[in-house]
This record gives structure tokens, sequence and C-alpha cells, in this order.
């Protein structure tokens, strides 16, 4: 198959997705500019994490199909998973978070979705490059919004940080948001790496798909809801109790 077709079809998945989100932002005030240089940014950090994950498997060995199930989990989560959601998160918290514009809690949704479709695009690339139409299907369905689903995990921690009210509570948020991304990506790399071994962990990439996209409109939504244009009354929301919160 020809390139450019292949190229269509890499490059297909992440902007339905970015359409989708976008689409849910209602009236956020996201600036177009910003979410260019996120997801650039997002792309250029896959060379770092790459390197990292790469030396990391030079100076243990590891590797996909290491035959110990207990180290494929391992490699999964800390050379795979926490390297490459680390990069992700260092772009959204040092780039995006303290940017004016990200003034709801949707747009840390948003800022982390669109960093991930930029590592995303980039990987994306070069595997439907090198693997073809089926390989571009396959990742099209499972990867592409795997990438998505772990900033939308990612980001909605980080939209209940930036509006917590004191830097503890903040601090905590942004751990699970990280941490959640982390387990989500290592949990479906596992799965994938051990197919060879346990065919029927097949079975878990449909139940896995389907939380992706009830996570999606679900996260979305409830986000969405707390914009602060929609509902002016919202603005004092950070200092408001949790009882307060959950009224709303």
């Amino acid at each position: 198959m020809r390139p450019l077709p292949l190229v269509a079809v890499a490059l297909a998945p992440v902007l339905a997705l970015g359409v989708f989100f976008y689409a849910r932002s209602h009236r956020s005030r996201v600036g177009f500019s910003g979410l260019v240089w996120t997801f650039l940014l997002g792309a250029a950090v896959l060379v770092p994490s790459a390197a990292i994950s790469l030396t990391l498997e030079n100076l243990t060995g590891w590797t996909p199909r290491t035959p110990s199930l207990l180290g494929r989990f391992a490699g999964a989560m800390l050379i795979v998973a926490l390297v490459e959601e680390s990069w992700k998160f260092l772009v959204v918290r040092l780039y995006a978070y303290d940017r004016p514009d990200f003034d709801e809690p949707y747009d840390g949704i948003m800022y982390a979705v669109v960093a991930a479709l930029g590592f995303a695009t980039v990987e994306n690339l070069l595997y439907v490059l090198a693997g073809g139409f089926g390989v571009g299907v396959l990742r099209a369905l499972l990867v592409v919004p795997g990438h998505a689903f772990y900033g939308v995990l990612m980001g909605y921690f980080l939209g209940e940080a930036r509006f917590a009210g004191g830097r503890v509570r903040a601090l905590r948020y942004q751990l699970i948001g990280f941490g959640l991304a982390v387990l989500a990506h290592g949990v479906y790399d596992f799965v994938v790496f051990s197919l060879d071994r346990r065919p029927l962990l097949i079975l878990v990439l449909p139940v896995y798909a389907l939380l992706t996209w009830v996570v999606f409109f679900q996260a979305t939504r409830r986000h969405a809801e707390q914009s602060f244009r929609r509902h002016p009354a919202l603005r004092d929301w950070p200092a408001g109790s949790d009882s307060d919160r959950e009224e709303r």
C-alpha cells in the first residue's frame, strides 16, 4: 500500500478524537495556539520517551516477551507506561497548567488529551507505515483511543487540581491523575504483551475499549457541566465545601 493512504489511516483516528473532545468542550476558551503547541510538544516528547525506554530495556534486559508474566507486568508499568505518561504529564504541567486560558475544569482534559494525541500521532505514523493497513485499523480501534483515555484520566484530575483551592489538595489530584494514567496504560500494555502466553486475555480488550468510551463520555460531560460561563455560580466552586460541590 502506498505511503499516502497509510498516512491518512494513521491520522484519521487522531483527527476524529480531537474533533470529539473539542466538540465536548462547549464554551471553553482554550486558545487554538495553546492547543497546537501542546500537540507539538506531545509529539516531540516521543523522542526522549523512546530513548529512555530503550535505555532501560538495554540496562535491564527486559523485553515485551520476557518469559515471566510478573516481569512483563513490571516492564509494562515501569519501562513503558511510567516513562511515556511522565513526559505527557510534564508537557501539560509545565506548559499548559498555568496558562491564563486554563480557566475551567474541562481545560485539563482538553490539554492532556491533545498532548496524548500529539504523542500518539508520531507513534502511529511509525507503526502504520511499517506495518501496513491492518496495523492502522487495529491501532485506530485500540491504541490511539487508549492514549486519549490516559489523557482523560490525567486531565480530569489536573482540572480538579487547577481549581482545588489549596496546594496540598492540588498536588493530591495531580498525583491521582498521573497514577491512574500510568496504571491504565501499564495494564493495557501488559495484556497486549501477554497474549502469546494467555490468549484469552484478548477478551479483556473489548471490555477495555468499552470502558474507554464510558470514561470519555462521563468525564467530559461532568467537567463540561462545571463550566463557569454556563453556570457563573461555579466561580466560587473551589472555595466551597465538598457537600456544596456535590449539590451543584
